[in-house]
């Protein structure tokens, strides 16, 4: 059975993420109350709002499946096998990524930029994850190479 964590989110966050949709539909009703003959147009830009809001954000988690890390944001999957992680450490880097939070962790498979996400519970996150890789330890709330430690 995978194991699965859910994303942790920004209270800031949350709030920015709904304006979009709370304006469109206020601009729609504000259309309708004021007899509008075009108002039935402002139902394209809920439906746009509503579209990239699914497609993006629902569902949001990861996910320890037998081989890989998964990482669902939306219609997006994203797969990170376990004997490519290099390293897993804490960072608050807003570079966009799968991370509805701040309090990220970095994921480094030794790309350029590596991964951040950011689980809920990133102790429990830590620990499973400590379990599917073998040739990383867990140390001060971060995943290091055996010999680093």
């Amino acid at each position: 059975m995978n194991k699965r964590f859910k994303t942790k989110v920004d209270w800031w966050l949350a709030v920015l993420l709904c304006i979009s949709p709370i304006t469109s539909l206020f601009v729609l009703v504000k259309l309708y109350v004021d007899g509008d003959p075009n108002a039935w147009l402002g139902w394209f830009g809920v439906i746009i709002i509503a579209a990239v809001y699914t497609g993006l954000l629902f569902p949001f988690y990861y996910e320890m499946e037998e081989e890989s890390l998964l990482i669902r944001f939306g219609c997006i999957r994203s797969r990170i096998p376990y004997n490519s992680i290099k390293k897993v450490v804490p960072t608050r880097n807003p570079i966009s990524s799968p991370a509805l939070s701040l309090d990220r962790l970095r994921i480094d498979t030794g790309d350029t930029l590596g991964t951040n996400i950011s689980p809920a519970d990133k102790s429990s996150f830590l620990k499973y994850l400590a379990g599917q890789v073998n040739h990383l330890v867990l140390a001060d709330g971060q995943l290091l190479p055996k010999e680093e430690s």
